[in-house]
């Protein structure tokens, strides 16, 4: 009995002293986009539920409450804001600094936030939010922990005024939660313009009270949708036919856009809702065709590319229904600026529609591209008469650019120059630093999203103002926005993954000055955003951080090559099989390997894996050096393996069908052959309907030994590579031939629909 009590006196005390004691977690001052200027402190100001804070007014009171209530749910508690009293967290007015500028001092005893506008108290938030440990980004109860803040002196700034993220929401519907959830990791980067691409010809999102067949009609398409990652076969889906019925889509009504203004306004960000016209507009079109012209689609797309699409600039009644349904929209969205689209406008039906025609010869316009800018034009006088600002992507320069536009220049910079020297405004967004749907690493190691590449070091190199303009004319860009386009992105997950860490990249160089970023610098920062992604159960990227194995021929042995674009990491490698450790093989330099084999690679850093691991297999084959045969044979016997590209030079083209000769100096016995095939559809590249394989002793007289047939897939269209393997029983052969069946016709429905002959594309020829 004395033990018994003794044992519950014990418990009592642990239990009494684990509820009073406190730890402390501190942060970093990892800070992205990176401040103008900081200083580290000595020690850290701790943040409990006796903290008080100090603000002069309601509305200060509103941007601290709607900050510090998400320590409610990691701490039980959050801290006392006061209006006017004596605070250990105090916000100052400060007419003198800039618009969206702020200082932020955290000693030990006291934190003090200075701002001309509550924008800059907001970002002060966001960069004292970043200096909390990782655990608090967690969303779990946390009820003993103190929150450590580093001991600081900030004085920031944005280099730019805009900051912006674009979300397409036509090709694939994200619901207003999602937005949300979008709107707030803008947010906590700095991020100031949320660019809501609502209509394209895959889906209208958006309720138009004067046109309910918008969402009655031009909301929903058949549904082809996958989340798989290794299929892109987004621009060869089927149209839909007759009778079918389209389930996929969706749309915001317009009390969920209003609250989603409300909620974007709260956090300092501005929407510009985009409505693609005079192209890009087949879902506006299948809903109301009496403003399309002859030849149009009657249904909202499935996938892209779409021609029959465009508005018809001929028609007044087009401008009727523009103006009414603009109008609308911009009443939900009560900010300067109204995006229309404007960019990749097949105009091959205007060519045809008496209206266009008739247009044409009554305006006195030259072709159909002045016709275009005629069309821009009237739609800007609509947006301009409600005191508004129209932007279009840069095509809206072909025929004459509008008297007021502002240019959002994607294909390249050389929209945006042309544009600033003519004086207009411009935003800079190219696709070779802003896309960032686009692939980020190894197209063989990467998920298969995205048609192209945007590395994270490339993202982050960009320099908003371009050299060539002058100094007035660099005044004229207005900053910079990364664009997530959907058409891969089936899911939060992928759109996660595409974002995350590009985007730290493209706000940093919309707030950071580009004299002040610093690659190596950048990716320290970037674990710290990583472990905080990692509380959240965010899923994103780490292909900066993770091998790329490079190969070349060597005669007839392989040359691998190992990088990574972070700099500073150890590489260790294998190839046995097993996974790399720190007691693996350290990469110092190219390596050769003389037979098959896999190289799996890891990187380090401090000892610690980051990245993901990396692992190709290189084959090495009874063929490799082979040179005599057919035409070109040597390309197909070099050890050199194509990616997952359709530039990359080590496919072979064969434009009617592919035969193949592999001759040996000897009889050789063989049991296998395989080889890779690339599927483009877009370009016209398919897959072979079948591989046959035929063997011969004198070169004459050949013996059909197997094939493998891949008819029926080879008749899908998208992006991705396939390994045909054609096993028989062991033969001895002097002479190889591989007769490669291309698909022929290309189905008339097919991009390339009508071509007599599909191209085909395969690398080595793999012999065993």
């Amino acid at each position: 009995m004395m033990k018994t009590s003794h044992y519950l006196y014990l418990c009592a005390f642990l239990i009494f002293m684990s509820c009073g004691q406190k730890e402390i977690k501190q942060g970093t001052t990892n800070i992205i986009p990176k401040p103008a200027e900081l200083t580290r402190g000595q020690g850290y100001f701790e943040i409990n539920k006796n903290t008080t804070v100090s603000v002069e007014d309601g509305v200060q009171a509103k941007t601290v409450n709607l900050f510090f209530k998400e320590f409610e749910a990691v701490s039980g508690w959050t801290p006392q804001v006061n209006v006017g009293a004596h605070g250990d967290i105090t916000f100052t007015t400060d007419s003198s600094m800039e618009e969206e500028a702020y200082t932020l001092d955290v000693t030990t005893t006291n934190i003090v936030i200075k701002a001309a506008s509550g924008a800059g108290f907001f970002y002060a938030l966001q960069t004292l939010k970043q200096m909390l440990p990782p655990s608090f980004y967690s969303g779990e109860l946390q009820a003993n922990v103190v929150w450590g803040v580093p001991a600081v002196n900030i004085k920031d700034k944005p280099a730019f005024g805009w900051r912006g993220y674009m979300l397409d929401v036509s090709r694939h519907f994200f619901d207003a939660e999602s937005v949300k959830n979008v709107i707030d990791f803008m947010a906590a980067q700095k991020l100031n313009r949320f660019h809501w691409h609502l209509a394209d010809d895959q889906g209208w999102r958006l309720e138009i009270k004067s046109y309910p067949k918008l969402t009655e009609i031009g909301a929903w398409r058949m549904d082809y949708n996958t989340t798989d990652e290794n299929i892109s076969f987004w621009f060869g889906r089927p149209k839909q036919k007759p009778g079918e019925k389209p389930t996929y889509g969706g749309f915001y009504t317009q009390e969920e856009v209003k609250d989603i203004v409300a909620y974007a306004r709260e956090r300092f960000i501005e929407i510009i809702p985009e409505i693609d016209m005079p192209g890009h507009a087949q879902a506006t079109i299948a809903a109301y065709p009496e403003i399309g012209c002859v030849n149009a689609e009657p249904y909202v797309a499935t996938g892209g590319v779409v021609k029959n699409n465009t508005y018809n600039p001929g028609k007044e009644e087009t401008f009727e229904f523009a103006e009414k349904m603009l109008n609308e929209v911009m009443d939900l969205f009560p900010y300067k600026y109204v995006h229309i689209g404007g960019d990749e406008c097949n105009k091959s039906q205007w060519g045809v529609d008496p209206d266009a025609q008739r247009r044409i010869k009554e305006e006195g316009l030259k072709d159909v591209y002045e016709l275009q800018s005629y069309f821009i034009k009237r739609i800007e006088k609509i947006i301009n008469a409600r005191g508004r600002a129209m932007i279009g992507w840069d095509e809206i320069l072909e025929g004459g650019l509008a008297p007021n536009a502002t240019v959002m220049s994607w294909r390249g910079e050389s929209g945006g120059i042309k544009s600033a020297k003519a004086g207009h405004e411009v935003i800079m967004t190219p696709n070779s630093y802003c896309y960032i749907d686009l692939k980020q690493g190894h197209d063989d190691l990467e998920p298969n999203l995205g048609y192209g590449r945007l590395l994270l070091s490339k993202s982050y190199s960009y320099q908003v103002i371009p050299k060539d303009l002058s100094e007035e004319e660099g005044k004229l860009i207005k900053g910079i926005q990364a664009n997530m386009w959907t058409e891969s992105i089936s899911d939060w997950s992928k759109l996660t993954y595409m974002t995350f860490p590009r985007l730290y990249a493209i706000s940093e160089s919309g707030w950071t000055a580009h004299e002040n970023k610093d690659w190596n610098d950048f990716t320290n920062r970037l674990e710290s955003q990583f472990k905080k992604l990692d509380a959240q159960k965010v899923r994103y990227a780490v292909s900066a951080f993770s091998p790329w194995i490079d190969h070349k021929s060597k005669g007839e042995a392989i040359e691998i090559t190992l990088k990574t674009e972070v700099n500073g990491l150890d590489i260790h490698y294998t190839l046995d099989g097993s996974e790399p450790t720190t007691a693996s093989a350290k990469y110092d330099g190219p390596f050769t390997v003389s037979e098959t084999k896999t190289v799996k690679a890891h990187a380090f850093k401090n000892g610690e894996k980051v990245g993901y691991l990396s692992a190709l297999e290189y084959p090495v084959h009874k063929a490799a050096g082979v040179t005599e045969g057919s035409l070109g044979v040597e390309r197909l016997t070099d050890l050199n393996y194509a990616s997952m590209n359709n530039g990359d030079s080590n496919w072979m083209q064969f434009n009617a069908g592919a035969e193949v000769d592999i001759e040996f100096d000897e009889l050789t016995e063989v049991k296998e052959v395989k080889l890779n095939a690339l599927r483009w559809t877009i370009s016209g590249v398919y897959f072979p309907e079948v591989v046959e394989v035929f063997g011969s002793k004198d070169g004459m007289t050949f013996t059909k030994l197997g094939e493998h047939d891949q008819t029926e897939e080879s008749h899908i269209q998208g992006r991705n590579k396939l390994k045909y393997t054609i096993t028989f029983n062991p033969t001895e052969i002097k002479v190889l031939r591989i007769k490669a069946k291309e698909v022929s016709p290309i189905p008339e429905w097919h991009h390339q629909g009508g071509r007599k002959h599909a191209v085909i594309k395969i690398d080595e020829i793999v012999v065993n």
